[in-house]
């Protein structure tokens, strides 16, 4: 089986005449790979497209679901509580926009 993984890499990332130790240009080799690699992708990409289509016309893709809600309860003492927080940083907020902030200035 490993053999057989080695031929078939082989003919596809190997160059007559091209040393494995040496750094030198196979062009066709790297055309192969290119190639190769763009093929890989256009198979992915076709069947993506494939599954997607199939899911989308099967009619359960887009179909809605049945959701089951709680009734919610309103908490009207934590309501309260955070109004009158923001009440209070509200009638801070407005106290200091109003009064003047003395600054030293370093460079005097």
């Amino acid at each position: 089986m490993i053999n057989y993984f080695k031929r078939f890499s082989n003919k596809f990332f190997s160059s007559k005449g091209a040393d494995p130790l040496k750094m030198e240009a196979t062009p066709y080799r790297d055309w192969k790979i290119i190639i190769v690699g763009f093929f890989v992708g256009l198979v992915i990409s076709l069947g993506l497209n494939i599954y997607m289509s199939y899911q989308i016309n099967s009619d359960t893709f887009l179909s809605p679901t049945a959701k089951k809600y709680e009734g919610l309860v309103l908490n009207r003492d934590g309501l309260a509580r955070v109004l009158v927080d923001l009440a209070t940083k509200d009638a801070v907020h407005s106290g200091r926009a109003t009064s003047s902030v003395s600054v030293i200035d370093p460079s005097r």
